[in-house]
C-alpha cells in the first residue's frame, strides 16, 4: 500500500482525491492523509514514518513550504 500525504488548505481537494482514487482506496492500494497546513504535515511525518509520497500546496496558512 502506498501512503500519500496531501498537504493543502482547500477542503474540496480531499473530496476530489477521494472520489478520483475511490477504487484504489477501497482495494487498499493507496492510503491518503490530509493535513491542512505545514505544521500538521510535519506532525504527521513525525508520527508516521510510512509516508511514501508528499503532495503539497505552496501557500497555506500557519506554515507554507517556504518556511519549513
Amino acid at each position: 500500500m502506498a501512503k500519500i500525504l496531501v498537504v493543502d488548505d482547500e477542503v474540496d481537494l480531499e473530496l476530489l482525491i477521494k472520489q478520483k482514487f475511490c477504487k484504489k482506496i477501497k482495494s487498499n492500494d493507496y492510503e491518503f492523509v490530509f493535513p491542512s497546513n505545514g505544521v500538521h504535515a510535519l506532525q504527521q511525518l513525525e508520527d508516521n514514518s510510512g509516508i511514501d509520497v508528499i503532495l503539497s500546496d505552496i501557500n497555506m496558512p500557519v506554515m507554507d513550504v517556504y518556511h519549513c
